[in-house]
């Protein structure tokens, strides 16, 4: 009895074990009653084969819509992931090769073939909300969101000077240097995303003091002080992977349930024909002749 108790509290303790077995008996429960309700009517193995055709004919359909809308069992969303926080000379202590490009070719050191992007820029938008999760160090209990160390103790330490970002530009083909775009009217059509990089620029702040009354000022950079930059890429996500997965997988197997019931049925058919003696060997009915 004492183990039972051990047993249940394991499992009320352990949310993997919990959830292992949820899943179990919804499995038991819904699919497995299905089945044992067509097993008892037509047989083990055409029951089994009318349940699995049912079962992945409804998650094909269920990820189809899923696929669609984007809802439902979803992969990881997209968004800007720090690469890398640098203060000082970017272009010389940079370990991203978007950004410390080529030195023996200077057009390709940062900040050459990158655009500049000033502040309330939209694309900046997105960006700066992470970038501040990882320029200051996270609440008691939260996990860092970046492996490199906050330089600053607080959003009002310093200031957004600018961004710049580079790439993005997701085209068909690259055949020798010339790249191929096919659009349908705002779709653009490709076979892989290429790499955004994006930085963006911060600088300390000057300790502002303010007067009993007056309003506050907003924190001005102290140019003195040496600019801090944030290198990002931007992660596409696999919002509509897991969708595409399971729904390919179903229908690959209710596409083969269906060729067995299909073989099944013209394997009776066969039979059946043969057991006729009225039939030929061709399928066609033998008329008696009176004697």
């Amino acid at each position: 009895m004492l183990a039972v108790v051990h047993a249940l509290s394991a499992i009320t303790w352990d949310p993997q074990l919990r959830g292992f077995l949820i899943v179990l008996t919804a499995v038991v429960v819904l699919p497995g009653s299905v089945y044992l309700l067509l097993a008892t009517n037509n047989g083990l193995r055409l029951g089994f084969l009318l349940a699995v055709a049912g079962l992945t004919g409804w998650l094909f359909v269920l990820n189809v819509v899923w696929l669609g809308y984007g809802i439902g069992y979803k992969g990881s969303a997209n968004g800007w992931i720090v690469k890398e926080i640098v203060t000082g000379d970017l272009a010389g202590h940079s370990a991203v090769r978007a950004v410390a490009g080529n030195p023996a070719d200077p057009s390709t050191v940062f900040p050459n073939g990158w655009h500049f992007l000033p502040t309330g820029n939209p694309l900046l938008a997105p960006a700066v909300p992470v970038a501040d999760k990882a320029l200051t160090p996270p609440a008691a209990g939260v996990a860092p969101s970046s492996a490199f160390p906050a330089p600053f103790t607080s959003t009002q330490d310093y200031v957004l000077i600018s961004g710049y970002d580079k790439g993005g530009h997701n085209y068909l083909v690259n055949l020798f240097g010339y790249k191929i775009f096919w659009r349908i009217r705002h779709h653009q059509m490709f076979i892989k995303h290429q790499p955004h990089y994006l930085v963006i620029r911060v600088q300390p702040s000057v300790k502002s003091i303010t007067l009993a009354g007056a309003a506050a000022t907003l924190p001005s950079a102290d140019n003195t002080k040496p600019l801090t930059s944030v290198v990002m890429q931007r992660n596409v996500g696999s919002l509509r992977l897991p969708p595409i997965l399971l729904g390919t997988s179903s229908l690959i197997i209710f596409l083969l349930t269906c060729f067995q019931l299909h073989e099944r049925d013209k394997a009776i058919e066969r039979r059946r024909k043969g057991s006729d003696p009225g039939l030929t060997g061709s399928g066609e009915r033998r008329e008696l002749q009176p004697a």
